[in-house]
Formats: C-alpha cells, structure tokens, sequence
C-alpha cells in the first residue's frame, strides 16, 4: 500500500508539473543570461540603445572597440557586437521586448528623434492594447531587428 501511495503521489507531481528534488526543494529553471545583438555600427547602435531605449551601459570585459554591453535587469544584459556586414530584415515575430514605466513619454523621446514605431498589425504611429490591458509598440533597430516596448508592470 505504500508503494502504490508514493508512486500514486509521483504521477500525481508529474502530471501537474510540479517538480521536487529530493531535498524537497523546487528545481530551479536556466535564468535569461544575455541576448547578444550582431550590428553593422557600433556607435549608431550603442546610442540608440543608451539614448533612445534607455539601457544602463556596463563595462564590458574585452575592451576591445567592437562591444557594448548594457544592464537589462538584475542579471541579464543586451550585448551590441560589431562585425556585421549589412543591416538584415527579421520577422516582428522575431523581436526583443523591453517594459517602460511610461509608455507616453517613450513615445514622445521616439518623436522628438523621428523613430517610427507601430502597433502589432502594422499602424504606424499606433499604440495597441493587449487582452491583458498592456500597452505595446513596436519599432526597429538600426540594423532592423524588431523591438517591442510595452507598459507591463511586472
């Protein structure tokens, strides 16, 4: 009878997903280290991503010319990488996502520097509201990668 009520309590834990060690700890997930961006110029992309997205520089270990590293979190970061022969074309479903705490005055630091930016289906200019009530726009890097900022709180 034991045996049936302790593996009876395991197919239970695997067919709810919840998982233990045997420490009774929960197992822990791989946490977001870096996204690393390859672009055609690194200055042009480093002050967009400092003076129009607003990320926190941080320095970056190679000290080499062809690297900028911001903070993105507590233990994430966006790394910039020269070396990128041309800009390419991605899909939007494809894109880096960052939260402000304001989304109106995103928009106005995105106007005063003439970015274009649109909602999900493609209206430039356009900001949507999620089913979840979230605001969001998307806009392009200098080398085209899709960005997606939205007002989430987290």
């Amino acid at each position: 009878m034991k045996q049936f009520l302790l593996s009876g309590g395991l197919l239970f834990l695997a067919l709810t997903g919840i998982s233990i060690h045997m420490s009774g700890q929960a197992k822990k997930y791989p946490s977001l280290n870096h996204m690393a961006l390859y672009v055609v110029d690194l200055k042009t992309s480093t002050d967009f991503y400092r003076d129009i997205i607003g990320l926190e520089p941080m320095e970056e270990p190679f000290k080499d010319g062809r690297h900028s590293w911001f903070r993105v979190g507590q233990n994430s970061h966006v790394h910039v990488i020269s070396g990128a022969a041309k800009a390419t074309t991605h899909d939007k479903n494809t894109h880096l996502c960052f939260s402000v705490p304001d989304m109106q005055a995103f928009v106005e630091v995105l106007k005063k520097h003439q970015i274009a930016f649109e909602d999900w289906p493609g209206k430039a200019g356009a900001i949507n509201k999620r089913v979840d009530g979230v605001q969001q726009i998307y806009l392009r890097d200098p080398d085209g990668y899709w960005l997606e900022i939205n007002d989430d709180k987290y």
